[in-house]
């Protein structure tokens, strides 16, 4: 068995396992192209009664109510409108840094500036950022903030953020500073979050940062904010692995956000992973439809009532739009909304902290399994164990989604299955290969195809170009009468009947296992138990004799029919040890056995013309009788080259007509022929004579042991003589 996957498996796997923990930028794009599969496939299920709406600022909105920005009065009156149709709190995801350029003050200010002359024009009154602020200190408003890159203005948070464990060593959000709403808008708001969400390489959002840090300031989200002031909490509480219990790998990471009775799970950068729902239309009202009077009125307070209120900008132009897994376009407020329904409805998408290393383990689990299965040198059960084995790990990570809402990520172990597995198989059947072209190479020509075949399954434990001892089964196959049959037929009449005979007989022999040696004219020679072994290769042989007689007797109907004569075999079958392997000449070799337990076989065959039965069963092959089969003892032979006499058996099918009378006259007429009885054992053979036995001649083996019974009454054999005959078979 080849030894080089135990090499190449453990290395390749070791490189997983290495990729599993340092991912790299690839490796983790790929890990989350397969967590938003997830998302497409079993997306969030949208509540129509989620507490969270959104009020938008869209095309609509600017046709009827004129091009953005609109005077913050239009704001005022919507955030009037909005707590008047019972909203619980309002987010606004629009920056208010700069003031209202239609304010009167700041139309005065730009007259003066460019010397435009007259101011009566202008209308008069209060500011429109003092109006808006009004509107803001009348119920709970959130406003947005930005971080930027750089120094400016630091944040101004309305509730701070207490920290459980030690303070987050990095992972955060962070920025230099702050874009901060009008001083006059952020007094009077409730609360200030951060508007920007997690866009990974690719430009899909997928998570909302619900704690940044700006400068040394941590900052919650809008988001998290809204939900902070409609409780009406005093402050965010942030957990850390240090206090958690959480592994991090030594660092301390956020864990979860406590906002009121709400907690939300964070990964490592503090954000919240969003599981989508998609676009929704009962989640969005337009702003038109509510600054409208017309929209006053059940509609509108059913949809407005009771809810979080996020106020945000999809027309084009006016709101940065953003990819999710679900949507190609999604305006950042939808975001917001989609993270803030999740915290209210208490949904989240987690991975915890012991999803790294039941990754690290599968991959050392099927790595291992994969390289042993290379061992087992089988390429296809080690492909529909590998694609048992990523399959369950596929399913199973969208199950634990699907059913929990964890993040399992199944490539680095189905790429460890694919990477000890190809590479493998792929050297190993290259090697295979180059062996197999080498073995063609130098075999091909010498060696019947079935023997090429069974060689080159298994070449190490087939192929014997040197030689090898083993005990083989070796029958003689040969035809009774061929040249009195042939003599009366054209040669095409008997090429014909040679093909049509040696094929029956060849392929009785092969359903059995058989390798066929060579054909001598009208003889086979087959063998088994070699190039490969055959634990049972006496009974196949055995077996091999009922197959050919079905052959043969479905032949002889064909031949029959078609005017030609019906043909006899006789068969010899004996086992042994014998020498196995390639012989011959430099220029000639053929794969085949010798030795002393082959040539007791042949000359077996040629007993079965003196005894008149179809076959000759050396005794060593009795031992391994099949069911159904029966042995008759025909004699006892001294063979010509054995200084041990062999006991000479016919193996019948125990239904044969007449064979149980056969084997009692017999057994009964060589016992009398044992006991020097002359008369008695004429008289039994004569008696025996006279019997019938399908496929059997009981008058020739009659006739055989009365010519012996008249020698020994002349010449009486020794005192030692114990029954055996000298055989004189014509092989």
């Amino acid at each position: 068995m080849t030894r080089w996957p135990l090499l190449l498996g453990p290395a390749l796997t070791a490189l997983c396992i290495v990729l599993t923990i340092w991912p790299g930028a690839v490796l983790e794009r790929v890990r989350e192209v397969v967590f938003d599969s997830y998302q497409r496939a079993y997306p969030r299920n949208y509540d129509p009664q989620s507490p969270v709406h959104v009020v938008d600022i869209d095309a609509a909105a600017l046709a009827a109510l004129g091009q953005w920005p609109w005077p913050r009065t239009y704001l005022a009156e919507l955030t009037d409108r909005l707590f008047a149709h019972g909203a619980v709190a309002i987010g606004y995801d629009v920056l208010f840094a700069e003031p209202d350029r239609t304010s009167p003050e700041v139309l005065s200010r730009s007259l003066h500036r460019f010397s435009y002359g007259d101011e009566a024009g202008i209308p008069q009154g209060p500011s429109h950022d003092i109006q808006f602020a009004e509107a803001i200190g009348r119920g709970p408003v959130v406003l947005a903030m930005s971080g930027r890159d750089g120094t400016g203005s630091m944040p101004v948070v309305k509730a701070g953020i207490s920290v459980a464990g030690e303070l987050p060593d990095g992972g955060l959000q962070h920025f230099g500073s702050a874009v901060m709403p009008l001083p006059v808008l952020a007094d009077a708001a409730a609360g200030i979050g951060t508007i920007t969400p997690t866009q990974g390489p690719d430009g899909i959002v997928r998570g909302v940062p619900l704690v940044s840090r700006i400068g040394e300031t941590l900052v919650p989200a809008l988001s998290t904010e809204l939900l902070r002031v409609a409780q009406g909490a005093g402050s965010h509480l942030l957990r850390t692995s240090s206090a958690s219990g959480d592994v991090a790998g030594g660092r301390s990471v956020p864990t979860a956000l406590r906002v009121g009775a709400v907690t939300v799970p964070l990964e490592a950068d503090g954000s919240l992973r969003v599981h989508f729902s998609g676009a929704r239309e009962g989640r969005v009202t337009s702003a038109r439809d509510v600054l409208d009077p017309a929209g006053e009125g059940a509609p509108l307070a059913n949809r407005i009532g009771g809810k979080l209120v996020l106020i945000g900008a999809a027309a084009q132009g006016l709101s940065v739009i953003r990819k999710s897994p679900l949507d190609g376009q999604i305006p950042g407020v939808l975001v917001h909304a989609e993270a803030l329904e999740q915290m209210i409805a208490g949904t989240f998408l987690t991975r915890p902290d012991w999803a790294l290393g039941l990754e690290v383990l599968l991959v050392v689990v099927f790595g291992g399994a994969m390289t042993l299965a290379q061992l087992r040198d089988a390429p296809l059960a080690g492909l529909w164990a590998g694609m048992a084995l990523a399959g369950g790990t596929i399913g199973g990570a969208f199950l634990a989604f699907r059913g929990a809402g964890l993040l399992f990520n199944p490539v680095m172990p189905v790429v460890a299955i694919m990477l000890v597995y190809v590479p493998n198989t792929t050297i190993g059947y290259l090697s295979k290969e180059r062996a197999r072209r080498a073995i063609n190479a130098r075999f091909a020509y010498f060696l019947p195809k079935p023997v090429m075949d069974d060689i080159l399954r298994d070449p190490r434990e087939g192929l014997t170009p040197d030689g090898a001892e083993r005990e083989v089964s070796v029958m003689f196959v040969d035809m009774r009468g061929f040249t009195s049959i042939t003599e009366r037929l054209s040669p095409e009449e008997v090429v014909h009947l040679v093909n049509l005979y040696l094929s029956a007989v060849t392929g009785a022999l092969l359903r059995t296992g058989a390798t066929i040696d060579k054909f001598m004219g009208d003889a086979v020679m087959a063998f088994w138990n070699a190039p490969l072994k055959q634990e049972d290769h006496r009974a196949r042989a055995l077996n091999a004799l009922g197959n050919i007689d079905a052959a043969m007797e479905k032949l002889n109907a064909e031949l029959v029919r078609d005017g030609l004569p019906a043909l006899g075999i006789g068969v010899g079958l004996n086992t042994g040890a014998s020498y196995v392997g390639l012989m011959g000449s430099a220029d000639r070799l053929s794969y085949t056995c010798m030795g002393d337990s082959v040539t007791l076989a042949a000359r077996l065959e040629g007993l079965t013309r003196i005894y008149g039965v179809p076959n000759c069963v050396g005794e060593d092959m009795i031992g391994a009788l099949p069911p159904g089969l029966v042995a008759v003892e025909l004699d006892r032979v001294s063979v010509k080259g054995r200084e041990r006499p062999v006991t000479v058996y016919t193996v019948l099918d125990e239904g044969t007509e007449g064979v149980s009378a056969l084997l009692e006259h017999l057994t009964v007429a060589r016992g009398h022929l044992r006991d020097r009885d002359w008369v008695a054992a004429e008289h039994a053979f004569a008696v025996l004579s006279e019997r019938a036995c399908s496929g059997c001649d009981p008058a020739l083996l009659a006739r055989e042991f009365a010519s012996r019974i008249a020698s020994y009454r002349t010449a009486p054999p020794g005192p030692d003589w114990d029954g055996t005959h000298i055989a004189r078979s014509k092989r």
